[in-house]
């Protein structure tokens, strides 16, 4: 069975359509899981999204790798990863209501 999401890199240096070929030629779980623009078609399994990243960074130090990720669960299953030269870090989606706006209110 497993948890499917989905996923979107985005790759910010001069040369990015050639790492992300790099990537999903030497890859196979990135080339299953993202097209050739960083996006997936259907949602997939990619357990190892961040060891993988994380260690493809080090090939491309100057390169900033933004993994845009929302589970199959959605709402706060929602995230991105940052990836540079062998390091990363995740953010989760921060949801929250509105304040109260009495004059939005109808009979």
């Amino acid at each position: 069975m497993g948890y499917y999401s989905n996923y979107q890199l985005l790759i910010l240096h001069k040369d990015s359509d050639a790492i992300m070929a790099d990537l999903r030629e030497n890859n196979e779980e990135a080339r299953v899981a993202m097209d050739e623009n960083g996006e997936t078609d259907t949602p997939i399994k990619w357990y190892d999204h961040e060891r993988q990243l994380k260690e493809f960074s080090k090939k491309y130090p100057d390169a900033m790798f933004q993994l845009h990720g929302e589970g199959e669960s959605g709402g706060e299953d929602t995230w991105q990863f940052y990836f540079k030269n062998g390091k990363g870090y995740k953010d989760f989606v921060i949801m929250t209501f509105p304040d109260f706006d009495e004059s939005k209110m109808t009979e």
